[in-house]
């Protein structure tokens, strides 16, 4: 099944982190610093958070909360209209984050997110993949941070395999010499990670930026450019790795993206360029909770 996306919100100036809300798409514009909602029903896109610390991906947790990774901020916030953004995680061991990309949300509620330096705005000295671990709910100060892994450069996309036995992470530096690549981490009984495995290697084009769980554990994700390789598209990786499709996109840099609408086939795609798209597919979304 070919997928025909179409624009339905923007072009804005640069947009990120789509998730479906049961009625809604809310997406992040990074560079307004603004959280964005469209609605399929009419059409219409409004500002659903007017400022954030440069919030990058979202994630809806267990507890309906909106969190995000607030890049500009150093931090994992959570995020509600109208209200000052409470701070789940900004520094690790004393020393601030350097500036989180990507969330992931377990069942048990805890937050797995990546940390990469961007901008080379970061202190720690290393970029990790990281889990917050929600401890006391009652507490201010509830939640003890975890650092999972410092082997790569720039950690991007994550998500968690529907049994939660793997982690799925975007290596995404590009260029000569770079490794870009999906690997995955086996995630061991103590919630430890197990030696990486590579499920694809993109070499010097752009790798994978964000992506999304189908109901049947495939991956759905955005990677591509303008500048070589087969171009911006939309890639479904089997769990092993094998690329199961690849759709052309229409905008330069993908970004994120969700499945979302009423039976959870429509995917909706953010890109660097500052729109959002849609597309009908053949895949359902994978709820976690």
């Amino acid at each position: 099944m070919a997928w025909e996306f179409e624009r339905v919100a923007g072009p804005f100036r640069a947009t990120e982190g789509p998730i479906w809300t049961g009625d809604a798409v809310r997406f992040t514009e990074i560079k307004e610093n603004q959280v964005l909602e469209y609605d399929p029903g009419t059409g219409e896109t409004c500002v659903y958070i007017d400022s954030t610390a440069g919030a990058v991906g979202l994630h809806e947790g267990r507890d309906g909360e909106l969190y995000a990774c607030e890049a500009e901020g150093h931090r994992i916030a959570a995020l509600t209209p109208g209200e000052s953004a409470s701070v789940v995680v900004d520094e690790f061991e004393g020393t601030p984050l350097n500036g989180p990309n990507d969330l992931e949300i377990d069942h048990d509620g805890d937050i797995w997110f990546t940390d990469p330096d961007d901008k080379d705005r970061g202190l720690l000295g290393h970029t990790s993949v990281f889990r917050a671990e929600r401890v006391d709910a009652d507490a201010s100060d509830g939640w003890r941070l975890v650092r999972l892994t410092d082997e790569m450069d720039r950690p991007n996309g994550i998500l968690l395999s529907p049994d939660e036995s793997r982690l799925y992470v975007a290596e995404c530096t590009y260029g000569p010499d770079q490794e870009t690549d999906l690997r995955a981490y086996p995630i061991r009984d103590d919630g430890s990670l197990g030696p990486r495995e590579i499920l694809h290697d993109f070499g010097d084009h752009r790798g994978i930026d964000g992506m999304t769980l189908t109901e049947s554990g495939d991956i759905v994700a955005c990677a591509g450019w303008e500048k070589g390789g087969p171009g911006p598209s939309i890639y479904v990786f089997s769990p092993e790795g094998e690329v199961l499709e690849r759709h052309p996109f229409p905008e330069n840099r993908p970004t994120n993206c969700t499945l979302g609408g009423p039976d959870c086939s429509t995917l909706y795609v953010a890109d660097m360029t500052g729109s959002l798209y849609a597309a009908e597919t053949d895949r359902s979304a994978y709820v976690r909770f």
